[in-house]
């Protein structure tokens, strides 16, 4: 289960490569877990890309997509690690939603799944219950 879910929606494309919807400002570190992309209408000219970015860089080893005439992925796991931990977004990461191929699509929403990290005093408070 998702601790916090992160979503941005764009019923038209303000430009390729542009920030697309609102910016989040983390609270704390998250591992994302899972990423959700619809379009009302389906991209019809080619396939829809879409990119998430932590502060101006992909989380993406590969970004996702909606091949043409497909309106939704349920799934997207292909995250890249910036860490050992495994923490791809730091608290007070800028999190932003980018459109780099439209393909014709309308009505973009996508949903990004993070897991929390645990907090040192939360990592205390477990080892106490122990």
């Amino acid at each position: 289960m998702a601790d916090r879910i992160l979503d941005f929606h764009a019923e038209t494309i303000v430009g390729d490569g542009t920030n697309q919807d609102r910016a989040y400002i983390l609270d704390r570190d998250y591992t994302p877990r899972v990423l959700r992309v619809h379009a009302r209408r389906a991209p019809d000219a080619a396939d829809l890309q879409i990119d998430i970015k932590d502060d101006g860089v992909s989380i993406f080893t590969n970004r996702p997509s909606l091949q043409k005439g497909e309106n939704t992925q349920d799934w997207w796991e292909d995250f890249k690690l910036t860490n050992n931990a495994g923490t791809v977004m730091e608290k007070y990461s800028v999190i932003t939603f980018d459109v780099s191929q439209p393909a014709g699509a309308k009505g973009i929403t996508v949903s990004l799944e993070l897991e929390a990290e645990l907090l040192e005093d939360e990592e205390d408070e477990d080892e106490n219950d122990v």
